[in-house]
């Protein structure tokens, strides 16, 4: 039988996963579809990419509401885990997404692997300066 409040430890996990899963890869992969709506091969997959680009702008923004309440409900120890797995997760985001673009078919609209890098630098720079004035 469901209860009002889950348990504090399925609060964490939910929080830990939204932290790294929502509020870093869903919201840099809209700004990645965007690339790919201004860059993708043809006028068909732009317009896919557009619209996954606001879809994915959208759960990110839900991410980060998210985890704004997530966030104020765990004790300050596990807030502090939380925090360092969101940004351990922005610093492997240049290199993971580097990876990525180097195997892309350019069809997609894939940045090259050094813009890809620059575009995930400056995303994880600007998410790690909110999170850390955050806490």
């Amino acid at each position: 039988m469901p209860t009002a409040d889950p348990p504090r430890g399925e609060l964490f996990a939910v929080a830990l996963h939204n932290a790294v899963e929502g509020c870093v890869s869903e919201a840099f992969a809209a700004a990645l579809a965007a690339h790919q709506a201004r860059h993708a091969g043809s006028p068909e997959l732009r317009a896919v990419f557009a619209a996954i680009a606001a879809d994915e702008l959208r759960h990110g923004q839900l991410a980060w509401d998210l985890h704004t309440w997530l966030f104020g409900q765990l004790p300050a120890e596990q807030q502090a885990e939380v925090q360092a797995a969101q940004l351990r997760a922005l610093a492997m985001l240049p290199r993971e997404t580097c990876e990525t673009a180097a195997t892309a078919p350019a069809e997609l609209g894939w940045p090259s692997p050094a813009r890809a890098r620059v575009m995930a630098e400056g995303f994880a720079r600007e998410v790690a300066a909110a999170v850390g004035a955050a806490a």
